[in-house]
């Protein structure tokens, strides 16, 4: 994850870079193709008010803050109306999963969270600085008032930028050992 972000605004060509990234981002697994996985792609001023009313510019400011030369930043969105909706539907209808509380898991989440993974994995193969974070408290009003709906909810934000050249890796992968793999992977049982 990038912590420290070459400062500057996106000019046209990188913006539609980002776009194209989004784009094949959101080709994740979709739970009966529901597409209920939204980006909202926020730059300049509109990234800097999200900064200031969000909460996050602060905390940034005093603990991280190369993360605020980032030129864009990336809000991924999980739509429950549009699987329960599709779950409603004929050729899926019959397992109650027109209820969101009947999902054992909430696929809205996790496909979410598949489409921000691809995210990450594509701005690091196409040369650019990402680092996701949570959202603080505060930043459910920052992005209600960017015009997304109540039933959609945020699941983080993904900053994005040309990484600084003295970006280092910082952090709990820093301090903390990585879990040896036959800690994790169990074969044939637990």
């Amino acid at each position: 994850m990038t912590r420290r972000f070459v400062p500057g605004a996106l000019d046209s060509a990188a913006e539609a870079e980002l776009v194209g990234l989004l784009d094949l981002a959101r080709r994740a697994p979709s739970a009966g193709y529901s597409q209920g996985v939204h980006f909202l792609l926020l730059t300049g001023a509109d990234l800097a008010a999200f900064w200031q009313r969000s909460g996050a510019g602060d905390w940034f400011a005093r603990t991280q803050p190369g993360v605020l030369g980032a030129s864009a930043l990336v809000i991924p969105l999980a739509d429950e109306q549009a699987y329960t909706s599709r779950y409603a539907e004929s050729d899926k209808a019959g397992h109650g999963l027109e209820d969101a509380a009947n999902w054992p898991v909430p696929f809205w989440l996790t496909d979410a969270a598949m489409a921000t993974q691809n995210l990450l994995l594509l701005a690091e193969e196409a040369g650019w600085g990402a680092l996701y974070f949570g959202l603080f408290a505060e930043s459910a009003g920052a992005v209600r008032e960017l015009g997304v709906p109540a039933r959609v909810v945020p699941l983080g934000a993904v900053a994005l930028g040309r990484r600084a050249d003295d970006d280092v890796p910082s952090g709990s992968a820093t301090t903390r050992a990585r879990r040896p793999v036959d800690e994790v992977v169990h074969l044939q049982r637990w």
